[in-house]
């Protein structure tokens, strides 16, 4: 007998993936045995810790192949008949449906809401999430309101509960003098860390304009750009970052496993994504380090973000408001260093590892599996 089985039918690492393993781990980490039904190779097999217990679908692709579906909800159906699991959890749209046809309404199902689009409006849809799940776990706000508003689901069994972070890890520290030496950093520079894989979503071009007007009125202004090359760049940035005029003023880190030292050494954190960001982990980094952020008005963005108490807010793609509340918070270190205080404090009741598990135990106790599981 099992207490927890999720099931996830993605490939690939995604923010959904990473959010369906936070809640594996953090019930596997209380003693609740855990075990995740996943496709054979997938990424999120290969990251399980050795205290959850893997099982490979049968079925490769049950979001593309007919075939593949059906052959793998028989095959849960087995699954749940012999293991008696207390709780299943689903992890995307496919596992959602495999899930619910395989309990039916015999063990609880727990549905992981993230993503960056809707769920459909049509009649299934509703019916699967109103009448076969038990509760439903949404990753911000607007997914929340997707599922309340959009699917008529009851408020009362949608918890939202943001994507965690160690933020211990995090904690703010000295800046790191070696670093600043290798990024070639004078005494003076005033460091603008942006943490993010570079491709287009990430609004890194909106972010260069706004450093040609940013550098012009703070010449001491440098910015650093850390993560993994995507869709052609850093190249093509590079040369932008030349036609402006500031190459000398960007630099590319690539893929870091350091990252605390950037956020640790940066006077201002940016996030200049135009789209997407349904778990923004980096900015709950940098709120974790204690550092002022100024962050687009996209996704989840702005709801760990209080505008004008731990950050600012502009709005996706506008490159001059972006650069003028660059300044705002570089010229006014008393002001940018209060904002990341709160924003310290704002990361530890939202998205540390205590506060996700308090959230979860909630949920745990609202399908019956008892208060104080998950503390």
């Amino acid at each position: 007998m099992m207490d927890v089985l999720l099931i996830t039918d993605s490939m690939i690492w995604t923010a959904e993936t990473e959010y369906a393993l936070s809640v594996a781990s953090a019930e596997s980490s209380t003693g609740l045995s855990v075990t995740i039904a996943a496709p054979s190779g997938s990424a999120i097999a290969s990251r399980a810790g050795g205290c959850i217990r893997l099982k490979e679908l049968p079925g490769i692709e049950p979001a593309r192949s007919a075939a593949d579906f059906t052959t793998c909800v028989r095959w849960l159906a087995s699954l749940v008949r012999t293991e008696r699991p207390r709780i299943v959890h689903s992890s995307r749209a496919t596992a959602h449906l495999m899930a619910t046809l395989a309990c039916g309404r015999c063990v609880p199902v727990v549905h992981l809401r993230g993503g960056a689009t809707p769920p459909s409006r049509h009649l299934l849809n509703r019916y699967l999430y109103c009448s076969m799940t038990s509760a439903v776990i949404a990753s911000s706000r607007r997914v929340e309101g997707w599922v309340v508003d959009g699917l008529g689901m009851d408020a009362s069994r949608v918890f939202r509960i943001y994507a965690p972070i160690d933020t211990e890890r995090y904690a703010a520290s000295m800046p790191d003098t070696e670093l600043r030496r290798e990024l070639g950093l004078g005494p003076g520079s005033q460091l603008i860390v942006n943490v993010a894989r570079l491709a287009p979503v990430k609004g890194h071009d909106v972010l260069l304009d706004a450093m040609r007007i940013v550098t012009g009125r703070v010449p001491e202004a440098v910015l650093v750009l850390v993560g993994e090359p995507w869709s052609g760049q850093p190249e093509g940035l590079m040369r932008r970052a030349e036609r402006l005029g500031i190459a000398s003023k960007v630099r590319f880190a690539g893929r870091r496993e350091d990252v605390p030292r950037f956020l640790a050494s940066a006077d201002l954190c940016v996030s200049s994504s135009i789209a997407s960001e349904e778990n923004s982990r980096a900015v709950s980094e940098y709120m974790a380090a204690g550092r002022p952020v100024v962050g687009t008005g996209v996704g989840v963005i702005p709801e760990l973000i209080v505008d004008g108490e731990t950050g600012l807010i502009v709005r996706p793609g506008d490159g001059e408001e972006l650069a003028d509340c660059i300044v705002a918070l570089l010229t006014d270190m008393e002001r940018a260093t209060r904002m990341g205080a709160a924003g310290r404090d704002r990361a530890l009741n939202l998205v540390s590892r205590q506060a996700f598990s308090s959230s979860l135990g909630s949920v745990l106790e609202h399908v019956g599996i008892g208060a104080g599981v998950v503390t």
